[in-house]
């Protein structure tokens, strides 16, 4: 990339660093209005929160704002077929997907269903078959007595094996969140809030599925109330479920606004409560010490679960999740533990041979395609996301196996990955797919391999690779010596953060480099020292490799750099202390 001129001189990851605007009457009346500190008033007033959304956001209750579930289509239908099911006994089928929103959508209703008295049956599908339902499952459902099964985080663009299962007699309920087309399955009914006849301005619109399988369970358990189910039985207290909608919503990467950072933020508190045995003996293994926060649902827990869908057995995620016994919990997360050690030198490999033809061939598109023969399919995302992460490119990684092909994308702003791949797919190109506008999956066969690159080129504007550097915002400057505990705590009043409310990042002026020394899976562990001496820690994750971390590795104490930072709390032992994590640097002026 050629440099900025001198006030917008690139980081060494290629960002020009600019200051958030802030509405500074706006930040002085939200301080005096809701007693705040000045940098969480400012951070607010930032991001466009006034006098009349502050409450809502830092407030929210489960009582004041959790959505009517019947205000989202067919969800009276699908609620009172299945409250029909659990009144007569039958036995219910559940079909998940194998990531974490999958696990967690499925561990909830087979809980409930359980607490009903209901028999359930449970199917998480392996990578080898595909995502979504199969037709196999349906006819193994019907052959046990089920008239009813439930598609957990998948079904909406499942036409075949939906189709199928409705012509063998089941009644198919859809709980789902991806995009949908114009045209629905032949289901029995389809709750899902990104159906094209939703309001697009839908409290619901950027739910997990685990969110909307939530809500289902409101409305399944309302009309089990109404019908006089639970009249002597003990009704379960549908509370305990959200620590579940918190961790697949979060690893889910959906919006954490509006609903979805209600129910992360009721999910945090109850996470707390140890009321899950699978969550807590996943803490356990660990040896997480402190209250939980979105960092380690999803950086910590989330790879774990998802670790069993890429390189085991998928449904160890959410047989882990929905267990009531302590010692198999035990086992089961032990098991994870060691799927998601593999799972890492997996990835390593791909990524390092994905990295080679990056690197040895010019950046002449605005995408990237890796491929290669037998790639693992469970890690061909991942590995697109870290390329996509050091490109700031869409990634397409391809997996051959065969004659045919699967494949993973991950994507930038302004690139709706996700309507691409249903394009292609209604072009015949793709055989497979689905996702979301960041991240989607497919399937082709390897002689359109060709078309698809060229449907890429056609669909992608070039005009991406000539772009202006990316800019980093940050929410505030800092000397080494404002980085303190009450600073911390105080921008813990805007967590939960994660996407649509990042955690803030600030600049960290004039610090010296005293040292960097290499950890595992190539993180740097990182020494800092201000002008006055003060010294403290910091971590660079995934950076050795980088232009900023053979910086770091170089300096020898002797050059000073302005960072990019974020600041959180970590425990170790019942010590507490402040964890500066570099995410990006540049020398000093």
């Amino acid at each position: 990339m050629t440099k900025s001129s001198h006030q917008d001189v690139e980081s060494l990851s290629g960002y020009v660093w600019r200051l958030q605007q802030t509405d500074e009457r706006m930040a002085l009346a939200i301080a005096q209005r809701f007693d705040l500190p000045d940098i969480v008033a400012r951070i607010l007033a930032s991001r466009g929160f006034d006098l009349d959304s502050v409450p809502t956001f830092l407030f929210p209750t489960l009582k004041q704002h959790l959505p009517n579930p019947f205000s989202l289509k067919d969800m009276e239908k699908c609620a009172n077929r299945m409250a029909d099911a659990v009144l007569a006994n039958e036995p219910i089928g559940l079909m998940g997907d194998y990531d974490v929103d999958g696990a967690t959508s499925t561990a909830e209703l087979k809980m409930y269903l359980e607490s009903c008295g209901t028999k359930v049956f449970t199917f998480i599908p392996e990578r080898e078959d595909g995502y979504g339902p199969n037709a196999r499952k349906m006819q193994e459902y019907k052959d046990a007595g089920c008239s009813v099964v439930a598609t957990l985080d998948c079904g909406t663009t499942s036409f075949e094996p939906i189709d199928f299962g409705t012509k063998l007699g089941l009644d198919i309920i859809i709980l789902d969140h991806h995009n949908a087309d114009p045209q629905l399955p032949n289901a029995f009914g389809i709750v899902n809030p990104k159906r094209l006849d939703e309001d697009t301005n839908h409290p619901c619109r950027y739910l997990a599925a685990c969110g909307v399988v939530f809500l289902f369970i409101v409305a399944l358990n309302k009309i089990l109330r109404d019908r006089g189910f639970w009249k002597d039985k003990t009704e379960p207290n549908l509370m305990t479920y959200l620590d579940l909608v918190a961790f697949g919503t979060v690893c889910d990467v959906v919006k954490l606004t509006g609903v979805n950072r209600l129910f992360v933020k009721s999910g945090l508190k109850q996470f707390s409560t140890g009321n899950n045995i699978g969550l807590a003996a996943l803490a356990k293994q660990l040896n997480l010490e402190e209250s939980p926060s979105t960092y380690h649902l999803g950086y910590l827990m989330g790879p774990r679960v998802n670790a069993c869908g890429r390189v085991g057995k998928s449904d160890l995620g959410m047989k882990l999740l929905s267990s009531r016994d302590p010692i198999e919990a035990t086992i089961l997360s032990e098991e994870l533990e060691k799927l998601n050690t593999l799972r890492r030198e997996i990835e390593n490999d791909v990524f390092l041979q994905a990295m080679e033809q990056v690197e040895s061939h010019p950046l002449d598109k605005p995408f990237i395609v890796v491929q290669g023969e037998n790639w693992h399919q469970g890690v061909v995302g991942i590995v697109a996301g870290r390329l996509k992460e050091r490109y700031n490119l869409p990634v397409f990684a391809l997996s051959i196996e065969g004659d045919d092909i699967k494949g993973s994308s991950r994507s930038v702003t302004g690139v709706d990955i996700g309507t691409l791949v249903m394009n292609a797919l209604d072009k015949k190109i793709l055989s497979r797919g689905g996702g979301h506008p960041m991240a989607a999956g497919f399937s082709l066969e390897k002689s359109k391999l060709n078309d698809f690159i060229q449907y890429l080129t056609d669909s992608i504007k070039p005009e991406l690779l000539n772009q202006a550097p990316s800019d980093l915002m940050a929410d505030g400057m800092l000397d080494l010596a404002g980085v303190t505990p009450q600073l911390v705590q105080k921008l813990e009043l805007l967590a939960p953060f994660g996407e649509a409310n990042p955690e803030p990042m600030f600049i960290i002026k004039d610090v010296r480099i005293t040292y960097a020394s290499l950890l595992k899976n190539g993180h740097l562990s990182v020494g800092l020292s201000n002008r006055d001496g003060l010294k403290m820690n910091a971590i660079a994750f995934r950076s050795a490799d980088t232009e900023m971390g053979k910086a770091f590795l170089t300096t020898h104490g002797e050059k000073f750099f302005d960072l990019m930072v974020t600041l959180k709390r970590d425990t170790w032992r019942g010590h507490t202390k402040i964890q500066i994590q570099i995410l990006d640097a540049k020398y000093a002026d």
